[in-house]
């Protein structure tokens, strides 16, 4: 064991291999826990993750050989070895604060019971690492105070964050006006769409789409699949709207099941929903079958 020790290049080894699979075990169980469909794609971040650790794993090798050294009176403290290990410390040190702020935050963001000064205080902070993590946060939570999240929906960098912003029930009426009289993006008032406290006008002018309102048929597409296809789902949106939706020629495959499955779609709308999909079984046997359920 001794001869083992007498190289220390081998401890090295351990130390970044012990961060190395320490890494692709955390990659592995975040992959596997978690519901996104598309969780999976992490798995190629392991390589990334695994050098990474591997590399504090030698750091943390290096800080103890200085510390060890240094009480041996092997080195001094002003030596390289121990100015480096402190280095690697004080970078720690600095990490888990970062870490420790950024919890407190998001805890507080993402308590539906704090107050809305606690929340407007919190999105105040300085919180150095994850700071958008902390306004997702914010921006799905039903006490954000309206001021804060007017202040978020007039975010341009983040289409993800105003579209949060248009989902949360507590969002002021003329934020969710302001938003959808904007870009049409798909990514921005999807949000809007599925939210509880839509008005007629709102859901109106959400529906109000043409072909040449987007840069191309794919937008177009995404349009229906995320926005129309919400708002069909939606219980705010006024039934004119819905059979205005449930009339769209050819409307794209998420928009057409939304509709099927509508329990307040005639069994014409449901009918004509599943023969959008051309050759589509799938959908034509979804909607027969629905046809059935209600007796048509």
């Amino acid at each position: 064991m001794a001869a083992f020790f007498k190289s220390r290049k081998p401890v090295y080894a351990l130390g970044a291999f012990a961060g190395f699979l320490l890494a692709t075990v955390f990659v592995v169980y975040a992959v596997f826990a978690s519901t996104n469909s598309t969780a999976a794609i992490g798995l190629i971040l392991i390589p990334v993750y695994g050098v990474i650790a591997a590399l504090i794993g030698c750091a943390v090798v290096y800080t103890g050989f200085a510390a060890a050294d240094v009480m041996a009176d092997r080195l001094t403290w002003r030596s390289p070895q121990a100015l480096t290990a402190s280095v690697f410390v004080a970078v720690a040190l600095l990490f888990g604060a970062a870490v420790l702020l950024y919890r407190d935050a998001l805890a507080v963001a993402s308590n539906p019971d704090s107050s809305p000064d606690q929340l407007m205080a919190v999105s105040q902070r300085w919180i150095p690492l994850w700071r958008v993590e902390v306004f997702v946060a914010l921006a799905q939570n039903p006490s954000s105070p309206g001021v804060l999240l007017a202040a978020m929906a007039e975010q341009r960098e983040s289409h993800a964050l105003v579209s949060l912003v248009g989902a949360n029930p507590g969002t002021p009426v003329a934020t969710l006006e302001k938003i959808v009289a904007g870009s049409r993006s798909y990514e921005r008032v999807a949000g809007v769409a599925e939210n509880s406290q839509i008005t007629p006008a709102i859901a109106e002018r959400l529906a109000n789409v043409m072909p040449k309102d987007f840069r191309d048929d794919l937008e177009y597409r995404l349009y229906q699949t995320f926005v129309l296809a919400a708002l069909a789902r939606n219980p705010a949106t006024p039934q004119p709207v819905f059979d205005q939706l449930a009339s769209r020629y050819n409307p794209e495959y998420f928009l057409a099941v939304a509709i099927i499955y509508s329990d307040r779609a005639s069994c014409a709308q449901i009918a004509r929903a599943g023969e959008a999909g051309g050759d589509n079984e799938v959908l034509r046997t979804t909607a027969q079958s629905q046809l059935r359920r209600r007796g048509c």
